[in-house]
């Protein structure tokens, strides 16, 4: 009996050294696959304006300022799912004019830029991303920049995003977003200085929350005709002591449209994109873009585009009930010293045939331009003409670790941006003058 229960122990102590192995291989595996990694964004700018139009067909002084961004991050990732937080804060340091010299001075805010849980591939088919994110869609001109009241400091969005995978070349997202006015979440330092009056950012610009839902579908499975189909509908709601628009009411707009990028040889391609928007109020708009690239198969990636992009106007200006609505694309997308002509970066009311083109200048770095006189769609009641200015870019980029051939700088980049306005009959007399913008950047992810 004692042999038998000796017996019985040894696999007993047997078996339980086998599970204990199992279940510290089980541990392992987990701490295997639980992945974190950081990282840091820098950003230095130095930014010259001079003439800079506004909203009220004026313009603004000269002004010469450096900015700095900084932005930290960290990513935990186990198996499919996946958490990112990220802080930034941008603060600027003024020399011209001095009455600006307290606007946004060190250490001004840090703030949450992104914090997201996701889900990669559930069901083999689905990607969730719950949080606060940055999110954009095509050519940018629907959805790009959440938080255009505060240029390009954050371009979050605060909501859900589920992308369903219909198979590897189609795509179709479904969104939902809510843009508080206020940041809700926690930030650390003094709130945004304005001259001698500190007061809190105002994210998107007008004073409102913004809300939204939206669907986009993307198909590539045909190289020679790719689209984009898309609907969003948004709600923007005042207080009655809003400073801008229609104060203490909510407006509500439906947008939905198409973009075709057609492949018609091996050099020469098309992208068309078209939008229709009703909206409380009676509001009807719609813009629509089209442009033909030429591309040689040459070592440098030359490039010729001619294009056109209309945004639909009203006589009343900006608010007119068939004047274009810029839905969540808030950046300042066609220029530096053309966004401040709208209200929050809210194009509306152009038409702009223009050309742009590009090439590598060796492996390091590339030179983009474009040039095009801009006109709006609907002349202004208050305007004296239809016609803005000519507007011209030049933007060069060099690849440091390129460059030099050194792998500590790689993640760096250094670019410079030049622009040029002449304004037309469109602006109020003595507000008319040429319009400069020039911006030296370095830009680094480590």
């Amino acid at each position: 009996m004692k042999k038998k229960n000796i017996k019985t122990q040894t696999a007993l102590k047997c078996m339980l050294a086998f599970g204990a192995m199992q279940v510290a291989h089980a541990h392992s595996d987990a701490a295997t696959n639980l992945n974190v990694t950081a990282g840091a964004e820098l950003r230095l700018r130095y930014d010259g304006t001079d003439n800079l139009p506004t909203s009220s067909r004026g313009e603004s002084g000269s002004t010469e300022y450096a900015r700095i961004r900084i932005r930290p991050w960290m990513m935990a990732s186990y198996e499919d799912f996946g958490f990112l937080f990220r802080l930034a804060d941008e603060f600027r340091a003024y020399r011209v004019p001095d009455s600006m010299s307290r606007k946004q001075r060190w250490p001004d805010v840090v703030f949450i830029d992104n914090i997201y849980l996701q889900w990669e591939r559930a069901f083999d088919m689905l990607d969730f991303k719950l949080g606060r994110q940055d999110m954009a869609f095509g050519a940018k001109r629907i959805i790009s920049d959440g938080t255009g009241g505060d240029g390009s400091r954050s371009a979050f969005f605060d909501g859900l995003r589920v992308t369903w995978h219909a198979d590897a070349n189609r795509t179709m997202d479904i969104f939902g977003i809510y843009q508080a006015s206020d940041d809700w979440l926690p930030t650390i330092g003094k709130t945004h200085a304005n001259g001698k009056k500190p007061d809190d950012y105002d994210l998107n610009g007008y004073g409102q929350d913004e809300f939204g839902v939206g669907l986009y579908w993307q198909d590539r499975s045909c190289t020679d005709l790719g689209y984009d189909v898309y609907y969003v509908a948004k709600g923007e709601c005042r207080p009655t002591e809003a400073k801008y628009r229609r104060e203490g009411r909510c407006s509500y707009y439906h947008t939905f449209g198409v973009r075709l990028l057609p492949r018609f040889t091996e050099t020469l391609r098309g992208e068309m994109e078209i939008s229709g928007q009703v909206g409380s109020d009676a509001a009807i708009a719609g813009q629509g873009y089209a442009g033909l690239t030429w591309e040689p198969r040459v070592s440098a990636k030359p490039y010729l585009t001619g294009a056109f992009w209309i945004l639909s106007g009203d006589e009343d200006g900006e608010r007119g009930n068939n004047a274009w609505h810029s839905v969540f694309n808030r950046e300042t997308g066609l220029g530096e010293s053309i966004a401040p002509m709208y209200s929050k970066y809210n194009y509306t009311n152009l038409a702009y045939p223009h050309i742009a083109s590009g090439c590598a200048i060796g492996d390091f770095s590339k030179v983009k331009c474009q040039l095009g006189p801009l006109f709006t769609a609907v002349k202004e009641n208050d305007a004296d003409g239809s016609y803005r200015g000519l507007y011209v870019q030049v933007k060069y980029e060099i690849h440091p670790e390129k460059l030099f051939g050194i792998d500590l700088l790689k993640g760096g980049k250094i670019s410079f941006q030049g622009e040029y306005f002449g304004k037309g009959d469109y602006f109020r007399d003595g507000c008319d003058h040429s319009a400069v913008f020039g911006r030296a950047e370095l830009a680094w992810k480590f």
